[in-house]
């Protein structure tokens, strides 16, 4: 690989890790372990950062949230495109963002830490994450260590007698002076990506107060060291109450793939779905009946990635009438999505 294009990978990866790691860090500051993803459903709604890193500026903001799953958005912009005047980026985001180059909203799973659906507004198509969900999952579960008082970084040098070193806090256009930080720092696994054995290093602000002033589980100051040099980001704004102009996330409808299949046991359906449809309803209907003449039919989901298999067993299939039936299929959660299958003949 060309230098070129590893320069470009790591740049990817990097892109994924601000937007992961800048959503869903909170201020869970007791000694020890650290997961990314334990206080990912704290994080609340019309929040949100604004990350200069790369010559980008990009706005985070948290659209929504819910029992399983959070739903953010990424905007950005290049930092060209900006005048040298004080920007207000609340402003921005809620008039359209003008000049923007990039809009997506995603939707993360709070348990897994996958990005169950990505739609671009920019290109008007969902983007298929199902190859960075490996890197997700891991950015999620990665066991951050608060660093100890001794070892942070100091004010001018590593001196024991200088201040400890605290990146900026500002929040709507304000730096928010003495305010403290917590430090942490993992290690990234040997994973074969372009952040193996990485350390990485985030900064979260104390609040001190309680208060809900700024967006406390935001990292105000990220880095990542490694053989090819060191890549860093820093908030150059924060806060709370946006309110986003686009729609909610689209959702993707499933799709049978092909016909039922056979097996000794019983009928197998495949499906292909979203990763947030995985409970299914299934209903035998017989062929020429009165709309709403349905018997509901037990199934097992088993699931690999975006492919879902409906089994029905035998056992309840003949308790049907020897007869010509299509099967009805919907989601659980979306009972409005309907899949209707090719009929099926149990005549014997």
């Amino acid at each position: 690989m060309s230098k070129k294009s590893t320069y470009k990978v790591y740049l990817t990866a990097m892109r994924f890790f601000l937007l992961t790691a800048c959503l869903l860090i909170c201020s869970a500051l007791s000694a020890g372990a650290l997961q990314l993803k334990a206080k990912l459903a704290e994080a609340q709604p019309g929040s949100y950062i604004v990350i200069e890193q790369n010559k980008t500026f990009t706005f985070f903001h948290i659209y929504n949230r819910f029992d399983q799953s959070v739903v953010i958005e990424e905007v950005s912009i290049p930092a060209a495109s900006f005048t040298r005047k004080p920007m207000n980026w609340k402003v921005w985001f809620e008039s359209g963002a003008p000049g923007h180059t990039s809009w997506i909203i995603s939707q993360v799973n709070i348990n897994t830490g996958l990005f169950e659906e990505t739609f671009s507004f920019t290109h008007q198509g969902w983007i298929n994450m199902s190859s960075s969900n490996p890197f997700l999952t891991t950015l999620l579960n990665l066991p951050f260590q608060e660093i100890p008082a001794e070892n942070r970084r100091r004010v001018g040098g590593n001196s024991s007698g200088r201040p400890l070193w605290n990146p900026r806090l500002i929040v709507n256009g304000a730096i928010v002076p003495n305010t403290s930080f917590y430090a942490y720092k993992a290690r990234w696994p040997s994973d074969g990506s372009e952040l193996a054995r990485k350390v990485v290093e985030i900064y979260l602000p104390v609040d001190t107060s309680g208060s809900t002033y700024f967006p406390s589980y935001f990292p105000y100051w990220l880095e990542v060291d490694g053989k090819i040099g060191s890549a860093k980001a820093r908030v150059v704004d924060s806060g709370f109450g946006a309110t986003s102009p686009k729609p909610s996330l689209p959702k993707r409808t499933p799709q049978l793939i092909g016909d039922y299949e056979t097996k000794p046991e019983g009928i197998v359906f495949k499906l292909k779905s979203p990763l947030y449809y995985r409970e299914f309803t299934v209903f035998a209907e017989k062929k020429g009946s009165f709309f709403g003449n349905m018997t509901l039919i037990p199934c097992s989901t088993t699931a690999e990635g975006e492919i879902v298999s409906l089994f029905i067993s035998q056992k309840d299939l003949d308790e049907l009438d020897q007869s010509q039936y299509h099967f009805l299929i919907s989601p659980t959660e979306n009972p409005a999505i309907v899949l209707e299958s090719h009929p099926i003949n149990f005549c014997r």
